[in-house]
């Protein structure tokens, strides 16, 4: 009997032991982030590869146009940080001290696209190419950076005025490939990142870096968040080789 004792007495010292030593549940802390519409895939590899060099930090995105994601931060919603296509956004929040630590992380290029299927002959210049268009796709220059690098371009090249009522104004730079994909429009302002990802248009022109302001993108911290340590450790990642592998891969460009 006592044998069968120190045998039971034996088996629960080693289930107890065995419990004392399981690891704890990994506690995570999710943090929102708003991005630019032109980021979404980037941000869908990056998402998984930050998470698992950082198990305790979950991220949940938004996607749109970085004026809108900048009202969205002027009206108290709830996100820790912002990675804009806009360096005025950007700075207007933090002129407002409602955004810190901001750092350039990308750049990219604008082009002009049009349907896949449609003509496929190469007009001398952009003039050629717009007035061949009926509808011309761009996002609202009042929100959308994409859209303002269009504006600029146009009234650069003196064709604003003239192509004005040809313009379909979309909410984002998603939203214009789209419309350009579906036989919307029959040309439209995109980034190449954007162009690239799809298989139903056709770049007509790369747009002259000199016919607009410089397109970078922007990460930035909001003021008010509670999770500042957690969202510095993912805007940093951002800069990061690993990073910016990615966002090359999608055709912007690094800035390390």
């Amino acid at each position: 009997m006592k044998k069968i004792m120190l045998f039971i007495s034996c088996g629960l010292l080693l289930l107890l032991g065995a419990c004392g030593d399981s690891p704890e549940e990994v506690k995570q802390t999710t943090i929102h982030i708003s991005a630019a519409a032109s980021l979404k895939d980037t941000m869908d590899d990056v998402k998984p590869l930050f998470e698992k060099a950082n198990p305790t930090i979950k991220l949940s995105f938004d996607f749109g146009g970085s004026g809108q994601i900048r009202e969205r931060v002027e009206s108290g919603a709830p996100i820790d940080g912002v990675l804009l296509a806009s360096k005025k956004d950007v700075d207007t929040l933090r002129k407002q001290n409602l955004a810190e630590n901001t750092k350039e992380f990308a750049g990219n290029d604008l082009v002009l696209i049009a349907p896949k299927n449609a003509d496929q002959k190469t007009e001398a210049n952009l003039e050629q190419l717009l007035d061949n268009a009926s509808k011309i796709a761009i996002g609202d220059p009042a929100s959308v950076p994409a859209g303002a690098y269009a504006k600029q371009t146009l009234e650069n090249v003196k064709l604003y005025n003239a192509e004005k009522a040809k313009l379909v104004l979309a909410t984002d730079v998603r939203q214009v490939l789209s419309y350009v994909e579906a036989g919307n429009a029959d040309a439209g302002f995109v980034y190449q990142t954007d162009a690239l990802l799809s298989k139903k248009v056709q770049v007509k022109a790369k747009i002259d870096e000199k016919l607009h302001d410089p397109i970078g993108y922007y990460s930035a911290q909001v003021s008010d968040s509670d999770k500042k340590e957690e969202t510095a450790a993912f805007l940093d990642f951002m800069n990061k080789s690993e990073a910016q592998k990615i966002l090359e891969k999608y055709g912007f460009k690094a800035t390390n």
